[in-house]
């Protein structure tokens, strides 16, 4: 089961604006002026230690700090109970979609949604805010599950590419019940181009689903081709996905007989 904590940490708030020089010209002057140290420690390291911490707290009694904390808050109670309403729903998509159960701790730490940013940063811990969200909350429960699956699956661009079909593509038409889905980042395109005919076959789509797909997402190649690994590839799960995957890479050379157009 996928089970993520909701927080606003106000001092990861803080530290975050000043490592990203989310805040007024002329305060952010200030703070480099006279803690210039700690400002560019910060700016290489968020979390670190090695700092002045009265530099996070002059931040903390500015205004434009405390609404928005306040703003942080409110998204956070909002995202929240979003997210609570859907749970159930979705920890069942992603049982199917895994075909294993899922056993997933995580937290996230809400931002305001004017900072649109969504990191997963170790420690089984993500930041999550964005602007969009307010307009679409299945585009929060997508990003949510998205930086949650950073916590399960390595760093690297093909599993990106798999939690981002998993949550940006798979999960985003499932709530949205439409076969348009969110897009993913320009730095996987070539994995997913790799991986779209196995990822086809993983969910068993028929042929006619994958046609119908392909019209959507412009990503062509010969469906018949891999027919012939359609009854190993169907039965794996998500971890044995990743490993047949893996495996591929290494022994073959992917041919180009599919691009986007």
């Amino acid at each position: 089961m996928l089970k993520i904590n909701f927080q606003v940490n106000e001092e990861y708030l803080a530290r975050r604006m000043i490592s990203t020089n989310n805040m007024p010209t002329d305060f952010a002057n200030y703070l480099w002026d006279k803690y210039r140290d700690s400002y560019q420690t910060l700016q290489k390291n968020v979390a670190s230690n090695n700092i002045d911490m009265n530099i996070i707290k002059e931040l903390q009694k500015q205004d434009f700090f405390i609404q928005a904390l306040k703003s942080a808050n409110d998204n956070c109670t909002r995202i929240k109970n979003n997210w609570d309403k859907n749970q159930e729903q979705i920890v069942n998509f992603l049982k199917r979609i895994l075909k294993i159960d899922l056993n997933l701790e995580v937290t996230g730490f809400i931002f305001p949604p004017n900072f649109n940013t969504g990191v997963n940063i170790g420690n089984n811990c993500f930041v999550w805010g964005h602007m969009q969200g307010t307009k679409d909350e299945n585009y929060d429960l997508v990003y949510l599950v998205h930086e949650a699956l950073h916590s399960y699956f390595e760093k690297d661009n093909m599993s990106h590419a798999i939690i981002e079909n998993i949550s940006d593509v798979e999960l985003a038409r499932f709530l949205n019940g439409t076969i348009k889905h969110y897009p993913y980042h320009s730095f996987t395109q070539e994995e997913h181009i790799k991986i779209y005919p196995y990822w086809n076959l993983y969910l068993n789509k028929t042929k006619e689903e994958i046609l119908k797909d392909q019209e959507y997402t412009k990503i062509m190649y010969d469906i018949d081709k891999y027919e012939i690994e359609r009854d190993f590839v169907s039965k794996l799960d998500i971890n044995q996905l990743i490993d047949f995957l893996k495996e591929k890479i290494k022994s073959i050379e992917f041919e180009t007989s599919y691009e986007i157009l």
